[in-house]
């Protein structure tokens, strides 16, 4: 199946389309391949409003261009769980809106996010948080949120960390 990809380096303003909330636990980061096309579509228009998803070699290129050291840089970033990313079709992917426009630096207020999610959430799960409405945010979606209210972001992970383990 051939998906066009929906990103922009310029990193527009922040928002997204709702997909539905579940508190799923932690699962094998590989989808069967039954519902990978359908998921992946829908995680295409979820992230849309937001700036979209980018491949992994788009990500190092707007890197080098920025003049930092493209691949090194994503590795370290993937490694310390400073970025979000999941993989599609052997491809690398990583939503746009976590990243700062002004110097493509990953927002430092996803850290503790990414670090409370990452307990009880596989890759492909935390980049579905981030873009499905949640009640603790009184039905907004966090990537909508994270700019204006990152603690309530925050607050939100908790509690569906705390759910997730029981």
């Amino acid at each position: 199946m051939q998906t066009t990809l929906v990103s922009n380096p310029a990193l527009p303003p922040r928002g997204g389309a709702p997909h539905c909330h579940s508190h799923e636990p932690a699962v094998p980061a590989r989808r069967p391949a039954a519902d990978s096309d359908d998921a992946f579509v829908a995680m295409l228009a979820a992230y849309r409003g937001s700036g979209g998803l980018a491949r992994a070699d788009e990500v190092v290129a707007l890197l080098e261009r920025g003049g930092l050291a493209g691949i090194a840089t994503l590795a370290r970033w993937i490694v310390a769980r400073s970025v979000i990313h999941f993989e599609w079709q052997q491809q690398t992917w990583l939503p746009w809106f976590q990243f700062q426009r002004a110097d493509h630096q990953p927002d430092p207020a996803l850290h503790a996010v990414f670090a409370e999610l990452g307990s009880v959430y596989d890759l492909w799960d935390m980049a579905h948080w981030f873009a499905r409405p949640n009640s603790a945010l009184a039905g907004g979606v966090p990537l909508q949120l994270i700019a204006s209210d990152a603690d309530a972001v925050l607050q939100a992970a908790r509690a569906d960390r705390y759910i997730a383990k029981g």
